[in-house]
């Protein structure tokens, strides 16, 4: 049986991210600065641009997201 899955991680939305998380200078999700580490969370577009979302490379240390509201664009409870 041959079957294709696809799978659709939450990335942010980059509207609510920070410049410094844009341009993956921190982490998109904890903000923390990723200085030489880091890995790739995913790419989105917004606005017509390609950007590459970066996260900490072991993991966030931080319990709670940066940026308020849930990654589908509902506001926090």
């Amino acid at each position: 049986m041959n079957s294709s899955v696809t799978v659709h991680t939450l990335l942010p939305d980059v509207a609510r991210l920070r410049p410094r998380q844009q341009m993956a200078i921190d982490c998109a999700l904890c903000a923390r600065p990723l200085g030489t580490s880091g890995r790739v969370l995913g790419e989105v577009r917004h606005r017509g641009l390609l950007f590459r979302l970066w996260v900490c490379f072991l993991g966030c240390q931080s319990a709670a997201p940066s940026v308020t509201g849930t990654w589908a664009g509902e506001p926090a409870p």
